[in-house]
């Protein structure tokens, strides 16, 4: 029988959110065209760091919540496929910022998304985004959006440019 490490992040918790929030805050800044963009929704639940080296953070799990509305939706009254992939940008590019402390002009370069069941209006869909490791100048991660009863309705990977 193996024993459980539990894993102590260098950074807080609440850094870790302070940078998520800031980074969000940017992303609604820069999409003022937008009269009801779905990120202003989409609200972050945790955020959980998976790694550490010395004193940063090398990878971390987020999960956020985003309610369904008619305009998110298709003309059948499931989430369009458009909103899926912006919800999956926004919360790669704010993965990034979290474990990347520093990283300005976050560009998704690469973001594969499967469709696997459609969810309908007046849901409220969880979307988990892990940020996997960060090099200097990219990120990498995978996610998933599950519907309001768990199932698995989304699945992403991505790959994010950024300047430090």
């Amino acid at each position: 029988m193996s024993a459980t490490v539990e894993f102590t992040s260098p950074v807080s918790i609440e850094e870790l959110t302070r940078r998520a929030d800031a980074y969000h805050s940017q992303l609604l800044a820069s999409n003022v065209k937008m009269t009801t963009p779905p990120i202003s929704r989409l609200r972050l639940s945790s955020v959980k760091p998976t790694g550490a080296k010395g004193d940063r953070v090398t990878s971390a799990f987020l999960t956020f919540t985003f309610n369904v509305k008619s305009t998110d939706c298709n003309t059948w009254g499931t989430i369009h496929g458009g909103c899926v992939f912006t919800l999956f940008n926004a919360a790669g590019k704010i993965a990034t910022a979290v474990v990347a402390d520093g990283a300005k002009q976050i560009v998704s370069t690469d973001l594969t998304t499967n469709y696997l069941a459609g969810v309908p209006v007046n849901s409220t869909v969880t979307l988990e985004i892990e940020c996997l490791r960060t090099t200097k100048s990219i990120g990498f991660l995978r996610g998933c959006i599950k519907d309001d009863k768990g199932s698995l309705a989304y699945i992403a990977t991505q790959n994010v440019s950024f300047e430090l």
